[in-house]
């Protein structure tokens, strides 16, 4: 099980600045150079020199590093410099901040999925929150050891997150809300599962959709779009699914999306 930290509260999410990195990295393709120019010759224009070492640590823990379930960062990159919408762009760089943090990945599958499943759209309290810290707490027992001002801090930062990732109403409402999950969003997850030569019930059945808080009729709603798209052919016999891309690789889809 893997230990829960609290770094995520050192950068937050940081969408428009690792949109900005990834986008430089679509054109350099070397992440070492550019990491070098980050830091020193202060390319983000930042004012803060620990705040930036801190962004590119955790750059390249989210989208440098591997991850056996997302794309890697060239394709990553391709895609955000390929489309524009500020929306999509965001709903990718959220499924690499939850995979690479246990601590934001357990607040969002364990208590904001369960909530959402249960009332479609809620009012995210404190009491929630630390409802689900005594719960991570027997599971984690580190958790223990955080101070109750680093608890309270981490709360701030994790609703900031819902907030910047577009599940959570502005300040001071703390509503939250499902994804308006976008088809080239989605796909680009799913050309990712395809090209790891998963089946189409595996497919279908990751843990990425659960969390974009998809049901199995929203998928096939999804999976539909992709079909006007063009971009596969999705058949359900009698609850048999079979999945059959257009293309060979994500790689391959990423060239000819617009």
């Amino acid at each position: 099980m893997n230990k829960l930290t609290t770094g995520f509260k050192t950068t937050g999410a940081a969408y428009p600045d690792s949109i900005e990195l990834l986008l430089y990295l679509n054109s350099k393709h070397d992440w070492a150079l550019l990491s070098e120019e980050v830091i020193h010759d202060n390319l983000l224009k930042k004012k803060s020199n620990r705040w930036i070492g801190h962004l590119v640590q955790y750059f390249q823990k989210r989208y440098v590093a591997k991850h056996d379930s997302l794309p890697n960062v060239k394709s990553l990159s391709a895609f955000v410099s390929k489309v524009k919408s500020p929306s999509s762009r965001i709903q990718i760089l959220y499924q690499y901040i939850c995979e690479s943090d246990a601590f934001v990945d357990a607040f969002v599958t364990d208590l904001v999925a369960s909530k959402l499943a249960q009332y479609g759209a809620f009012r995210l309290t404190p009491s929630d929150y630390d409802e689900f810290i005594a719960k991570e707490s027997v599971l984690h027992p580190e958790v223990s050891d955080w101070s109750p001002k680093t608890i309270r801090k981490i709360r701030s930062d994790l609703f900031a997150f819902l907030r910047s990732s577009g599940l959570m109403e502005k300040h001071p409402s703390a509503t939250v809300r499902k994804f308006m999950i976008r088809p080239e969003a989605f796909a680009f997850f799913l050309y990712g599962l395809l090209s790891c030569n998963l089946d189409t019930a595996s497919v279908l059945k990751s843990h990425l959709w659960n969390r974009y808080f998809l049901s199995m009729s929203e998928i096939d709603v999804l999976l539909a779009d992709c079909q006007v798209r063009g971009w596969l052919q999705y058949r359900n016999f009698g609850g048999i699914s079979e999945l059959i891309p257009r293309f060979n690789s994500l790689e391959e889809w990423l060239d000819a999306i617009e």
